[in-house]
């Protein structure tokens, strides 16, 4: 074999850093050959409530993550922790009732019922010690939201409530404990991209009120032979467009304000572990797709009380196997009728197509 130049060296040199320039995403794929670890942990939003697993948010960036984003093939492990309901730390009224149950939070529901627990802060922990106990450093990117089932929808969209009190809670809970989970996932899986995804318009000055109406009245089970008497041209705007209004009102408070602080969270987070450590992903969504509106992306009441989405029949089993189970072994009441309907006003099929592509384009720079 010939002695190797030096001006021969000097042209692999130049080749390679040629090859580094124009195809980063091969370099850089070809040297991480180890699986990527994908964590998601939260409420409803990111469990994708009421769709099938194919169409969950965190399916379709799993899908991009195995296949595009790495720019070659790579192997993904998703560990989904998330469930409808959860709150971000277990609240104190809630975990004595455990306590005195003897039951630990750790005590498993289907997904689609909506309880507070596990916790965000639990899942963290209990994800963490399955990691461990592989052998691995952790999560390589964890997907989260939460905030809004801590303070609770129903006091949400309260037409009656006090917009200061909103205020003071969305910022306790999306900004304060979010950042307390956010520290926790942190340092529980220091190489981890934190992903947090914000809440999208609810209710907006596109949302049809009769159909608002409608799906109110069928959640009630209002009698169907008298609907007529209530959602009227007459006697809809009586007692029905205030509510509307306020509930609009609240719901634009609520969207901006999470929005708001958790970005500062993000932020706090960035400040303590780097600048590139968590990201924010903002709702793709408009008003164009909230509730009820023309274009909604949102699952909408069906006749009965029933939700259309993909699967309301078995939600309602599982709602009414497990809550009557939880209020008589740890005194938790929560409602069945609010379980069953859990899926109304969550992105459908297409909505988390839309907050897929919106995350994937929030964390690609991170990735690399």
């Amino acid at each position: 074999m010939g002695k190797i130049t030096r001006r021969d060296f000097l042209k692999f040199l130049a080749a390679s850093a040629v090859t580094i320039v124009a195809k980063p995403d091969f370099i850089f794929a070809s040297a991480r050959t180890e699986p990527f670890e994908f964590l998601v942990v939260g409420d409803s939003l990111i469990w994708g409530q009421g769709n099938l697993e194919k169409d969950k948010i965190y399916t379709l960036v799993a899908d991009w993550l195995r296949t595009t984003a790495f720019g070659r093939p790579r192997e993904v492990n998703l560990k989904v922790k998330a469930h409808s309901g959860s709150t971000l730390k277990f609240h104190p009224e809630e975990a004595e009732k455990y306590k005195k149950a003897g039951r630990d939070e750790t005590y498993y529901y289907k997904p689609e019922v909506n309880v507070g627990f596990p916790s965000s802060w639990k899942q963290i922990e209990a994800a963490a010690d399955e990691y461990r106990a592989a052998g691995k450093a952790g999560a390589d990117l964890i997907m989260i939201s939460g905030g809004i089932t801590d303070i609770t929808t129903s006091r949400v969209f309260d037409p009656k409530g006090d917009d200061a009190v909103l205020r003071a809670e969305i910022k306790k809970y999306c900004e304060d404990d979010m950042f307390d989970v956010l520290e926790l996932a942190a340092s529980k899986n220091p190489n981890a991209t934190l992903a947090v995804v914000g809440y999208f318009p609810a209710i907006s000055p596109k949302s049809s009120e009769s159909k608002l109406l409608n799906a109110w009245l069928e959640a009630l089970s209002f009698p169907r032979a008298f609907k007529w008497v209530a959602n009227n041209p007459i006697t809809r705007p009586i007692y029905f467009s205030k509510l509307k209004k306020r509930a609009m009102q609240r719901s634009k408070i609520f969207l901006e304000e999470s929005n708001r602080h958790l970005r500062l969270a993000v932020e706090r987070i960035n400040t303590k572990f780097g600048d590139h450590r968590a990201v924010f992903v903002e709702s793709p969504m408009t008003d164009e797709h909230a509730a009820e509106a023309p274009n909604t992306v949102l699952f909408r009441m069906g006749k009965g009380g029933i939700v259309k989405d993909n699967v309301a029949r078995e939600r309602i089993a599982d709602c009414r196997a497990a809550l009557p189970e939880l209020k008589r072994t740890t005194g938790i009441d929560y409602s069945i009728k609010l379980c069953e309907i859990a899926a109304v006003g969550h992105p459908d099929p297409t909505g988390s197509r839309m907050y897929a592509e919106a995350i994937k384009t929030a964390i690609l720079p991170h990735l690399r």
